[in-house]
């Protein structure tokens, strides 16, 4: 099983909206999930460790999954030296030499094998390195990126007879993730069959919208991740199939748009409700007004992201007046009920240990 009995494995990217909504999640959440953080420069940090540092400051003392960002576009290299340094960890000459160095400087990190041009022997190295370092470590497998020698990969690792690791199948941004079935079994029933039973497998994508610009009042988006790793379960012989998503957030996209209009993000089990009236001129106030107002509400959770929200239907110069403020308050409470999903979590005693 997965460090920290972390059985939900959410793909964060290391944006502030997704840091923020980690951060304020009580521990009790954040004990049952095993994150995979995409690693790029912080914000206009000077070096790539500040965002290790930012890591581990949203998510303390735990162990995650550290892959790097590939939808990242470096946009001033040259007189950047954290983008430098994500340009060089990125680089496969020197067998990822650089990654290598880069992790190992963080003792709670737990890589993702780099596959991009390497042979047999170059990944056999990359798992040694990676035992001898005592770390658990993924194989994670972008399905719009498969490598060309994954067979290899999984050779290999079957061949070494190594069960310290998980694999993560990421779908990455989709309409309906019920479309990815086909693939995804195809998948897990033919290269990844070769691994032992006992290996987790996490299957993650995320069909957050893209646009809002068609809701006019309270709007519900369901999204079938559950349905899709049920679908898996049942179709399949592998022992864990474990359960991942992008914490209601999609990845890293080309482009700056125009600034969103106000919206008030609720999220639910298996949905997301969205409060947004521009023809009415809502505010964000008003906007969490409805979402208070709707049956999707609970009220009840007692977290942050939830606080949030009721302070901004009725003390707005408290709370939400941002899309980013916006964001980290649906990632908190999406990543809360999925990580606690299928259990009571109404009126839960979310104290924290008294640390002095």
């Amino acid at each position: 099983m997965p460090p920290n009995n972390g059985t939900y494995i959410p793909t964060l990217a290391v944006r502030a909206s997704e840091m923020n909504g980690l951060e304020f999640l009580p521990g009790v959440s954040k004990d049952r999930m095993t994150p995979v953080f995409l690693l790029a420069p912080w914000a206009n940090s000077k070096s790539l460790e500040k965002t290790v540092e930012r890591i581990e400051r949203a998510y303390p003392k735990r162990r995650y999954f550290l892959d790097v960002d590939r939808d990242y576009i470096p946009s001033n290299s040259e007189n950047s030296l954290a983008q430098t340094e994500w340009l060089a960890i990125r680089e496969s000459s020197g067998q990822y030499k650089a990654w290598d160095d880069f992790w190992m400087r963080f003792k709670m990190a737990m890589p993702c094998l780099q596959l991009s041009d390497q042979e047999h022997d170059e990944i056999e190295r990359q798992i040694n390195h990676i035992q001898e370092q005592d770390r658990e470590f993924c194989l994670r497998i972008e399905i719009n990126r498969i490598p060309n020698n994954l067979q290899v990969a999984v050779e290999t690792l079957s061949r070494l007879g190594t069960a310290d690791f998980s694999v993560i199948v990421e779908g990455g941004w989709v309409a309906d993730p019920l479309t990815l079935y086909a693939r995804v079994e195809g998948l897990i029933s033919g290269i990844l069959s070769e691994l032992d039973g006992r290996i987790p497998i996490a299957v993650s994508c995320t069909s957050m919208p893209k646009g809002f610009a068609d809701i006019v009042g309270l709007a519900e988006a369901p999204f079938t991740n559950h349905q899709l790793l049920d679908q898996l379960r049942r179709s399949t012989n592998r022992d864990i199939i474990l359960y991942g998503d992008w914490g209601s957030t999609r990845p890293r996209e080309d482009g700056f748009g125009q600034a969103p209009y106000p919206r008030i993000d609720y999220p639910t089990d298996s949905s997301w409700c969205f409060a947004r009236n521009r023809p009415r001129e809502w505010d964000y106030g008003r906007a969490a007004q409805a979402v208070v107002a709707s049956d999707a509400w609970n009220g009840q959770l007692g977290i942050w992201g939830e606080e949030m929200i009721q302070d901004t239907a009725y003390r707005p110069q408290f709370a939400i007046d941002t899309p980013q403020k916006n964001v980290a308050s649906r990632v908190n409470i999406h990543l809360h009920r999925q990580a606690l999903y299928g259990d009571n979590i109404t009126d839960l005693n979310l104290d924290e240990p008294w640390v002095d």
